[in-house]
């Protein structure tokens, strides 16, 4: 219901194309999650603080730069993304994964993916 009601507005306020609606629907779910899938399947040390970290800074950064009017000159999805790695990254040195079934998890898989 929630989710109709935010579509709602949005269409009615929104003053660009439906194709700018979607491009900024994909820069969103590509800056927020993206690096999380390639931290999450390349690095040891992703926690959920550095995951969460990461998600909140590349949405962020993605919502300001379209509202200064930034994606003018490159596009919203680029800075959010790179956001969202430094966001991680930096978080991973400081936190980085302490909970021993995930990192016994990530051990299994990754000595599985060599012997093949």
């Amino acid at each position: 219901m929630l989710t109709s009601i935010v579509a709602l507005v949005i269409a009615l306020v929104w003053d660009g194309t439906v194709l700018g609606i979607v491009a900024f629907a994909w820069a969103g779910l590509g800056a927020a999650f993206g690096p999380l899938v390639l931290f999450a399947l390349f690095s040891r040390k992703t926690s959920w603080q550095s995951a969460l970290a990461g998600m909140v800074t590349g949405t962020v950064v993605l919502i300001l730069w379209k509202l200064t009017g930034l994606n003018s000159t490159m596009y919203e999805i680029v800075p959010g993304f790179i956001a969202n790695c430094l966001a991680i990254l930096l978080v991973n040195l400081f936190i980085g994964q302490k909970d021993q079934s995930v990192l016994k998890e990530f051990d299994d898989v990754v000595s599985k993916i060599k012997s093949v």
